[in-house]
């Protein structure tokens, strides 16, 4: 029987070579078609319109338009760190699925987004508020969160300390910590941007959360609910989850069954996971000024109230006043 085994292994390696070898039309194509609507869409169109479609269904929008639509004008990009990727110099063997080097694959999302990290960062000004934007890139790796990006995360949320801006606002779209990076990626990836976001915060920098397309693992569970605010972009947006739906459902065998909502932005806003949710992305900006006005009045109203506290003080106050 051995020569039949090793007649189908060689079949199989013959298959994977000449499937290897053809050529992906969907990467090359000037159309996109609607999982909503199953309309066609051109691109330079969808281009033009923030990649929304016409029936409103919310299409992966690149991260540097992202930070073209949300600055006001020219901004500066807060340049990734020099970090191994690859800690543990990620390998799988040939098997039952063909073998690869994990930092080959990195190569290839680099090569793909011209990003050196699934984090593309930058600073200037929204609305003639100083800000720090960092934006998720899905097509680098799904937006995996590394050591590479958790350090990315970290110089970005340093530069916004120092630099003392108004807002820090972060557009996730991130399927969770890198698992090629093991245990490093979970202590750099939860961790650091745990603290990253703490910092944040306790230098009085409203934080704001932006949900797009997909949130969850590592991700969503550190520091994606750390924010002020949560924003989804549009009622399409889902898998805003810990795991996915057929895991999560696996998990609770026997318990009632998942609500249809699950994940989607109406179900994380039911439960009050969330703040609100916009018509379409391009209310993104307006909303973040307006939230971030009212804080940032907020901040100098307090201090006008503490000043009151003292009793001579506030005879001041209402003598000028009067």
């Amino acid at each position: 029987m051995n020569w039949i085994t090793d007649k189908i292994e060689k079949i199989k390696q013959k298959a994977k070579k000449i499937f290897k070898k053809q050529p992906v039309a969907q990467e090359t194509t000037d159309w996109k078609n609607c999982p909503q609507c199953k309309k066609i869409s051109y691109k330079p169109d969808l281009f033009k319109n923030s990649y929304i479609c016409e029936c409103s269904f919310h299409f992966d929008m690149p991260p540097k338009l992202r930070l073209d639509s949300l600055f006001d004008s020219e901004y500066k990009f807060i340049e990734a760190p020099d970090i191994n990727p690859d800690p543990l110099g990620f390998e799988v063997k040939d098997g039952a699925r063909e073998g690869y080097r994990y930092m080959d694959k990195v190569k290839k999302y680099r090569k793909t987004t011209g990003q050196v990290t699934a984090l593309l960062a930058a600073s200037g000004n929204v609305s003639g508020l100083n800000a720090v934007v960092v934006c998720f890139n899905p097509k680098f790796g799904a937006g995996r969160f590394g050591p590479a990006e958790s350090e990315h995360f970290l110089k970005a949320a340093n530069f916004a300390i120092e630099k003392k801006v108004d807002i820090w606002i972060v557009v996730y779209q991130s399927s969770g910590i890198d698992v090629h990076t093991g245990l490093v990626g979970l202590a750099g990836g939860m961790t650091k941007s745990v603290i990253a976001m703490k910092q944040v915060k306790e230098a009085g920098i409203p934080t704001f959360a932006v949900a797009a397309r997909a949130v969850s693992g590592g991700t969503y569970a550190s520091n994606f609910f750390m924010h002020d605010f949560i924003i989804i972009e549009h009622s399409s947006v889902e898998n805003l989850l810990f795991s996915g739906k057929r895991v999560t459902a696996n998990i609770l065998k026997g318990a009632d069954a998942i609500p249809e909502d699950f994940g989607r932005a109406d179900g994380v806003m039911k439960a009050g996971l969330a703040d609100i949710t916009l018509e379409n992305r391009k209310k993104l900006k307006e909303t973040i000024t307006k939230l971030a006005n009212i804080i940032l009045k907020k901040q100098d109203l307090k201090t006008t109230d503490e000043a009151h506290e003292n009793p001579e003080d506030f005879k001041k106050t209402a003598s000028t006043a009067s």
